[in-house]
């Protein structure tokens, strides 16, 4: 390892290990560089809180500023962030609290990190072209069964054992009141139908539909195996309300089931 890369890796250990102080790497009086190693201890890790506080609003929330403000620390040592951008530091908060002991007795935060994640991504996304409802009637009746859809960019289809959408709804502003039971599955798709990220929930049927097709089923066998998972799903009322969401990628149609 050259000196300078010897140099760079400790300044990094130092950061990101409580307490470690590298006053070897300075000139000078220790004391003095110590208190100003602190402070830039201090802008990073101030950086992780910021910025996952922009990515997870309601989580913040949930836990509090202090304790939202140890876990960001603890995220970033963890997880340190290896590019540029801000905006992506983050990504895996989700998995990183599956096995977060001090939120054990709250199972419900990683699938609300999960949401708000969605959220954030496709805020910064690439604005895709969707398929339109008047693109989707105009291709015919004869092709429809064999169409393969996908969805676009950035839109992400959840499901959880807990009321996800509810507490994130709980938390907007003028929202509805938190519910008493929320051990009560949800399903949902994080989309973004114009210039505003939504939430939109999903019957189970939906959920079968969409998951099949993003695994690359034809239209037609993908609404059929809905219907026969869920009796109360309605093709003709759930395609209407997906287009109008912007689901589908308008580049991504097929329009022939055998198509190669």
């Amino acid at each position: 390892m050259s000196e300078l890369a010897h140099l760079q890796t400790r300044f990094a250990t130092g950061l990101l290990t409580a307490g470690d102080n590298p006053a070897e790497l300075f000139r000078g009086d220790p004391a003095r560089s110590a208190r100003r190693f602190a402070l830039y201890r201090g802008n990073l890790t101030a950086n992780w809180d910021k910025s996952l506080g922009n990515a997870y609003p309601v989580l913040r929330k949930l836990v509090g500023d202090d304790f939202f403000r140890a876990m960001a620390r603890e995220f970033g040592r963890a997880r340190p962030h290896a590019e540029g951008d801000l905006n992506r530091f983050g990504a895996g908060l989700a998995t990183f609290l599956e096995d977060f002991a001090p939120v054990a007795d709250l199972p419900y935060l990683p699938d609300m990190a999960r949401l708000e994640w969605a959220l954030h991504r496709i805020h910064y996304g690439v604005d895709a072209l969707a398929l339109s409802l008047a693109a989707f009637a105009a291709m015919g009746a004869e092709v429809l069964d064999g169409l393969r859809l996908r969805l676009r960019e950035g839109c992400t289809l959840l499901c959880s054992r807990w009321s996800i959408l509810a507490i994130w709804q709980a938390h907007q502003p003028d929202g509805p009141p938190l519910p008493r039971d929320i051990a009560q599955r949800s399903r949902y798709v994080v989309c973004r139908p114009r210039w505003r990220s939504q939430v939109m929930p999903l019957s189970f049927g939906e959920l079968t539909a969409l998951q099949l097709l993003e695994e690359g089923a034809a239209l037609g066998a993908a609404l059929e195996q809905a219907a026969d998972a869920d009796p109360d799903f309605d093709p003709a009322s759930a395609l209407p309300r997906w287009l109008e969401a912007g689901l589908f990628a308008a580049t991504e149609v097929v329009s022939r089931e055998d198509h190669t």
